[in-house]
């Protein structure tokens, strides 16, 4: 992986435009590209493009979103909290009722439970209340040329995008979504929304930005197809303690690891249904902004607004070594509270005080009215005086994975199981 010099990258950003900036497609090497081989492919003619990009805006304000994403920037706790609020557990209810029959379709056709389609929607956009209100175009396009960590990516998705706009025959400047280019309903990238929406309406159109049926059969059908199993489970009873050996095996990988059988040779309170062959892994999450064991001296403690290039950069060390010491992975997925080891020349050269983060106050911990149950589940309380530690380690299974899928966040497909156990809850009371 290319080492990132996040001050290089900053200068770079701010320095190209201040908020908004017209562009060219002759201003950079990867949308002339893009602009070659749709000509090539006969998708559009290169004045149609010109005509296009002429109107395309450089949007800073992409850039920093794209700097500080919430399931970099937030605890478990914090982010949990967003989306297990009442209201969204309401407006899941009244989804669910009113599209119940197409709800039952889809479980029927693909595997996939109402309960998790429901809570995937809510959370991308509460159910289409949430939507964007970013350009696509200018969106993909500032990542494209502005943000070189991911610019291949983008850059695809740009083409996806304006084939997508070719194909339905939509004006690529009026199509709004989210600051990274998602759309609709269920918040499709361009590439996601070609190759995995579905007309499950039946009506010669698949429309993911004003039809919530093609949006509920699209979800089904991108679950299933990356590796959802009917009828699995998705994570086990949370717990707050596990055996030392279960323990140091905790990770927040996108990988099954383990064989059940031999979590439970090493102390795993397993339940009885999963089989002994079942796949797991050993995931930990931490509701608490308090750092334990701060007497440390060769880890970092990973802040808010943290990025792995970024901690490498300050202390002076190659980010493929950082990488490569911590065992990340090729996008550098780190979390707050997360300890990083650092090499010993670091240590010797830096005050405990640069590495080790300051506990937070009792009062601003996040607060639960009650432990968590088996299905953790626990409501979140505004104004309880109690304050219950949030269970921190889960058994989890493949299908967790494939809502991983979808949004590569272990936070994120924690959330989108809590909210669909919830709102089942709800829906069956």
């Amino acid at each position: 992986m290319k080492k990132i010099v996040v001050i290089a990258l900053a200068v770079i950003a701010h320095g190209w435009w201040s908020q908004v900036a017209a562009i060219s497609l002759d201003d950079h090497a990867q949308l002339r590209a893009v602009a070659e081989e749709l000509v090539a492919q006969n998708y559009y003619s290169r004045a149609e493009l010109d005509a296009i990009f002429k109107d395309v805006e450089i949007q800073q304000s992409v850039l920093d979103a794209m700097m500080n994403p919430a399931e970099y920037r937030l605890t478990w706790g914090k982010y949990r909290k967003i989306f297990l609020g009442q209201e969204r557990i309401q407006q899941g209810v009244e989804f669910w009722q009113e599209h119940a029959e197409t709800l039952a379709r889809a479980e029927k056709e693909y595997g996939v439970p109402a309960s998790v389609i429901v809570a995937i929607i809510g959370v991308e956009t509460k159910f289409g209340r949430i939507v964007g209100k970013h350009k696509v175009l200018d969106s993909l396009t500032t990542l494209s040329v502005g943000y070189p960590r991911r610019s291949k990516f983008f850059t695809k998705e740009l083409k996806e995008f304006l084939l997508l706009a070719k194909e339905n025959n939509l004006d690529p400047h009026a199509i709004v979504g989210s600051y990274a280019g998602a759309v609709g309903y269920p918040q499709f990238i361009s590439s996601s929304y070609r190759h995995y929406a579905v007309d499950f309406s039946g009506d010669g159109v698949t429309d993911l930005m004003s039809q919530p049926v093609d949006a509920i059969g699209s979800v089904a059908n991108y679950l299933k197809r990356n590796g959802w199993q009917p009828g699995g489970a998705i994570t086990s009873t949370a717990h707050q303690k596990v055996a030392e050996p279960v323990a140091e095996l905790a990770n927040r990988n996108r990988k099954t690891p383990y064989i059940a059988a031999d979590l439970r040779k090493l102390g795993a309170e397993i339940g009885a249904s999963v089989a002994a062959n079942e796949r797991l892994n050993v995931l930990m999450l931490d509701a608490s902004e308090i750092v334990p064991d701060d007497d440390q001296r060769d880890y970092y403690i990973v802040r808010a607004g943290d990025t792995a290039c970024q901690i490498a950069e300050r202390f002076s060390v190659p980010c493929k070594q950082l990488f490569s010491l911590n065992k990340l992975n090729k996008r550098g997925t780190i979390y707050r509270g997360q300890r990083l080891k650092l090499p010993a020349s670091v240590v010797r050269n830096t005050p405990r005080s640069q590495r080790v983060s300051k506990p937070i106050t009792e009062s601003s911990k996040w607060v639960v009215s009650q432990p968590a149950a088996e299905s953790h589940s626990a409501q979140i309380g505004e104004s309880q005086s109690a304050y219950v530690p949030m269970p921190r380690y889960f058994y989890t299974h493949p299908n967790f994975y494939a809502i991983t899928e979808y949004n590569h966040s272990v936070l994120y497909a924690m959330a989108v199981h809590d909210l669909s156990v919830a709102i089942a809850r709800a829906y069956t009371n």
